[in-house]
């Protein structure tokens, strides 16, 4: 847990669970496995125990070992924060992994409850796991029992189900993914559903949610103005509550980080724009648009990336100003980007600060 947070869309962290595993291209350059190996070494010796055995050098790099921590001494932190925060619930792990037990998950539950000063902010890519449990009666059953636990029987305190201060969301990196987890969310109860998308690795179309149908492979979903059907001839609109209340959008950091190409995330806002529903650009990432390598810096050249993703090098003619060298599969509609590091690529998109949130749609010039 960290009182403060770098994650723009969040005040807090809370981090009752550690540990995961990789279950997506979106996992490859996971921030959390350097974090939890940096922190295994911690001279802090609580802090070491934390996380111990959660990552392994391998042949290809530092990985998760699979192992998961409950925390159980954490689980009372939100209790002792008087002033209401936005609390990113495990920035470094899942809390429906299958190695978090159903009555911890409870426990975590409960907690968000007896806080509602709090909004709890929870992302996962086991939408499975997350709409099978939060639709069972069985599981609302041991969250309330949870909740007696904590609060005590004779204060027949009974929260809202679902929590009004929690904010539930998967993550998608592309299509075949947002097709995936999106319509789980939307099967889900929730008060706020998002996704985030970041790393985005490719173009994802919010109002073309595949489902799978053999006999009408055609019909999809449109998840932003909630209708479902064939495009253009939309047969019945979604249920009123199925709905997608915040998109956050953000380009890959760090070592290895691959390039965003700028029309995935114009489209995303886009779409967001014109269904009124909230966008939050949270960063390029290592890979902006700019001037190109810092001053007195040298590269092979610069790269580009086609609205596929596929990517490759440009290399710019220094007589002529613009680049007339290619390796690669330039093609219409390719962006060069720069390699500008997190900070130096910043956030803006198109010279605005996207910073909407649900029910709070404030767009920063």
């Amino acid at each position: 847990m960290s009182d403060n947070t770098s994650i723009e869309w969040a005040d807090t962290t809370w981090g009752p669970v550690l540990g995961c595993d990789r279950v997506s291209p979106g996992c490859d350059h996971c921030y959390a496995i350097t974090q939890a190996h940096i922190r295994a070494a911690n001279p802090h010796p609580r802090v070491a125990e934390a996380f111990a055995g959660l990552t392994e050098r391998t042949e290809q790099g530092t990985d998760w070992t699979g192992r998961i921590n409950l925390l159980p001494e954490r689980l009372a932190q939100p209790l002792r924060w008087r002033k209401p925060r936005k609390v990113f619930v495990n920035s470094l792990a899942d809390l429906f992994h299958d190695g978090v037990s159903e009555n911890f998950i409870a426990r975590v539950f409960a907690v968000m409850a007896a806080t509602p000063q709090h909004t709890y902010q929870i992302l996962t890519k086991r939408h499975g796991r997350m709409r099978s449990l939060l639709n069972s009666p069985d599981f609302v059953e041991s969250f309330q029992d949870a909740v007696d636990a904590l609060v005590g029987d004779e204060r027949d305190f009974i929260p809202q189900w679902p929590l009004p201060n929690l904010w539930l969301g998967v993550s998608v990196e592309d299509q075949k993914r947002a097709n995936l987890r999106i319509p789980a969310l939307l099967d889900t109860p929730a008060a706020v559903r998002w996704i985030s998308a970041e790393p985005l690795l490719g173009p994802v179309d919010l109002t073309r949610i595949g489902r799978p149908n053999k006999q009408q492979p055609e019909l999809v979903w449109d998840v932003l103005n909630q209708r479902y059907g064939v495009p253009g001839r939309w047969q019945v609109p979604m249920k009123a509550e199925a709905r997608l209340d915040w998109v956050v959008v953000g380009g890959e950091s760090g070592p290895g980080a691959r390039p965003m190409h700028p029309d995935w995330a114009r489209d995303l806002r886009d779409q967001c724009t014109a269904a009124g529903v909230s966008f939050f650009f949270k960063q390029w990432g290592a890979w902006g648009l700019g001037a190109g390598h810092p001053e007195g810096e040298e590269g092979p050249g610069d790269t580009f990336i086609n609205p596929d993703g596929e990517t490759g090098h440009v290399w710019f003619n220094e007589d002529l100003g613009y680049p007339t060298n290619y390796a690669g599969p330039w093609g219409e509609g390719s962006q060069i980007v720069f390699r500008l590091g997190k900070k130096r690529a910043g956030r803006e998109l198109d010279g605005r600060t996207w910073t909407e949130f649900p029910d709070t749609r404030t767009a920063v010039a």
